[in-house]
């Protein structure tokens, strides 16, 4: 779709590959009225769709392309002449009969999550320690005799260096044993395995998979990803629908509802419909690939009621401050907007809905928001709402995922969220604005993000806080109390405190708790972390956090650690939201990992920040962190994941009090 469609346009939600149909009585249902089918236009991803009015419908092909955030394709629906017309040939009904063809089905459940896959599919339908065992099934119709192959898709997320093969799977069909797969080496693995004769039965099939444990590995563990059943199958419809391929000879279709339709759609994008079939026979072509429909197989998909969005390029012209997110979260924003506009920050929001019509053609995705910062390029961005790894709400509801970021796979905490990924605006390896994120899920939670911002700014209580700068460094090195204290050591002017309970001290959170209650300009910690607190030995957990009771006297919260900023959790509030949330005490904004890193490469980036701070005290605290980013080098895969992994969650306008 082009920028700058008519409102009119409608937007269609294909969930599933096929033929699809539109009426007039389904535009009218979206307010277009009266409407002639053969003056519609379909496109998809800025393509032209080929379409054909018959039977009183507007027709095209779908061809499907699932997305990490999105399970159906996006097809506009537009008021002008249709570009392209789908093709017509006369089906040939000559050629010897053939009786079955090669179907594959698939079965597939995502229920495990392994953010250590380096490449492909991150979820997986079960993970087998040994000795464990599992059944799946997978539904097969319209079986006919003949040979069959079953393939199991695995990943193996252990190895032994000492010990080949590392794994073994027992598998069983119907109770039927099928084989016994061995294996080396962690990633991963496909077993492709035939069919005992006899194994298979129309309907439910009962795969076990067993992981006997009987490699000599200490810790065997594999998971399964997906089954196939590749089985030799009549022509029989379901659903008024059949799709095939790979075959050739004449081939008789049954199970349809009366007459149908069969489409060569051997190239997706340009389909063409075979005429004259009569009595369900037509000859089919060694490789091609057909869609069969009956008048109750066509597709109708979602179709959305036409737009009334603003029109965001013309809008952002010239914006310095743009708050992106859900509608529902950017409305509670407009105190935050007014008030940057009032210093002289151009500052808009922008319903992210609209950034995915206007620039991302539809799709869902951070590519969409990426283009139009790209477009508007502005000074600060503040993303308002939460991500989740569980993009489609395979374990949680949807309400998880707001507002996607960037996932990227790290050497140490395998994949995760970057927000970095935005910031990027040419083809260098810089970032070139400064961006931060609000993580709310709920309106409520936005409305105390911007009191405490406001608050912090316009009325922040006067007192010795203002000049404390906290340092908390984790017992169980040396080296943190030394990088703590390195920190410390940098502000001069500034009343320095450095926290460094001895490892295995019973009260340290007390100790901890006492110190940040009194407020301080910026708090830092250096240590161990995990999403849920610092150090090993619970140094401050989201209890704590949610126990503070510093009031406005709100820090600045830096994270030199592990994953307490990791938001992207489905189910688990990070210590970094839990700062944030609190509605009297936290913090007014926290730079957190969503990853591991180690405490080396982390010191580029803390001494830049603070190198920052001291010489332009008065920047926000996205410039300062934009400034710190840059200087991080990137020559090391290390140093990396520290630029994409350590975020800003808060208003990058934000200026410390000084």
């Amino acid at each position: 779709m082009n920028i700058g469609e008519p409102a009119e346009a409608g937007k269609l939600l294909v969930a599933s590959e096929g033929p699809v149909a539109i009426t007039s009585a389904d535009l009218s249902a979206i307010g277009w009225g009266e409407v002639d089918l053969a003056q519609v236009r379909v496109s998809t991803r800025g393509a032209d769709v080929p379409t054909q009015v018959s039977g009183g419908a507007l027709r095209f092909y779908a061809a499907i392309s699932p997305t990490r955030y999105m399970t159906e394709s996006v097809y506009w629906l537009h008021p002008a002449p249709p570009d392209q017309t789908m093709a017509e040939l006369p089906a040939s009904t000559s050629a010897a009969p053939i009786e079955v063809y090669s179907a594959t089905a698939r079965a597939e459940e995502n229920r495990v999550y392994a953010p250590q896959v380096e490449a492909g599919d991150h979820w997986f339908w079960a993970q087998l320690p040994a000795p464990r065992r599992a059944t799946f099934t997978v539904t097969l119709t319209a079986l006919a005799p003949g040979p069959a192959m079953l393939r199991i898709e695995t990943w193996a997320a252990t190895e032994s260096g000492s010990v080949d093969p590392d794994h073994h799977y027992r598998v069983s069909i119907n109770g039927r044993p099928a084989t016994d797969a061995y294996w080396d080496g962690a990633g991963r693995h496909t077993i492709d395995l035939p069919v005992p004769d006899g194994a298979l039965r129309d309907g439910e099939n009962v795969i076990m998979v067993e992981a006997p444990g009987d490699t000599g590995v200490a810790a065997d563990t594999a998971s399964v990803d997906w089954l196939e059943v590749r089985y030799p199958r009549r022509f029989v419809a379901e659903h008024d629908r059949l799709i095939f391929g790979d075959v050739a000879g004449l081939v008789s279709l049954t199970g349809f509802s009366g007459q149908i339709d069969v489409f060569d759609i051997t190239q997706p994008d340009r389909p063409v419909h075979l005429t004259g079939v009569e009595g369900g026979t037509f000859a089919a072509e060694a490789g091609h690939r057909y869609a069969v429909v009956g008048a109750g197989g066509y597709r109708s998909g979602r179709l959305v009621a036409a737009r009334t969005q603003p029109d965001l390029r013309a809008m952002s012209v010239g914006m310095k401050y743009i708050a992106i997110g859900p509608d529902d979260l950017i409305e509670p924003l407009k105190p935050l907007l007014d008030y940057r506009q009032g210093q002289g920050l151009t500052a808009m929001a922008a319903p992210v809905d609209a950034i995915y019509d206007q620039f991302g053609d539809g799709q869902i995705g951070p590519e969409a928001i990426h283009a139009f910062l790209k477009f508007t390029a502005p000074k600060y961005v503040l993303l308002v709402g939460d991500a989740s790894y569980d993009t489609l709400g395979y374990t949680v509801p949807m309400d998880a995922n707001r507002l996607p970021s960037y996932m990227v796979q790290t050497v140490f905490g395998g994949e995760t969220a970057s927000d970095v990924g935005f910031a990027y605006l040419d083809a260098d390896d810089v970032p070139d604005l400064a961006i931060g994120r609000v993580p709310a899920r709920t309106a409520d939670q936005v409305r105390v993000f911007v009191a405490k911002t406001l608050t912090y700014e316009q009325a922040a209580p006067q007192g010795e806080w203002r000049k404390r700068v906290v340092a908390v460094a984790d017992g169980q090195e040396a080296s943190f109390k030394a990088d703590a204290q390195g920190f410390l050591d940098q502000f001069a002017g500034y009343t320095p405190v450095l926290i460094n309970p001895p490892a295995n001290t019973p009260d340290a959170n007390q100790q901890i708790l006492a110190g940040l209650n009194e407020g301080g300009l910026l708090v830092s910690y250096f240590g161990h972390g995990s999403v849920t607190q610092w150090g090993k030995d619970n140094l401050f957990t989201v209890k704590d956090g949610a126990a503070l009771q510093n009031g406005d006297r709100l820090p600045v919260v830096l994270n030199f650690t592990c994953l307490t900023g990791l938001f992207t959790h489905p189910r688990v509030q990070s210590l970094s939201e839990t700062l944030l949330w609190l509605p009297n005490g936290g913090a007014v904004a926290v730079v957190a990992p969503t990853s591991l890193t180690l405490a080396s490469d982390q010191s580029f980036l803390s001494n830049a920040l603070v190198k920052a701070y001291v010489a332009n005290p008065a920047n926000p605290i996205g410039d300062l962190l934009l400034t710190a980013w840059r200087e991080v080098p990137i020559e090391s895969t290390g140093t990396q994941d520290v630029l994409r992994t350590f975020l800003l969650f808060g208003d990058p306008a934000l200026r410390l009090i000084h």
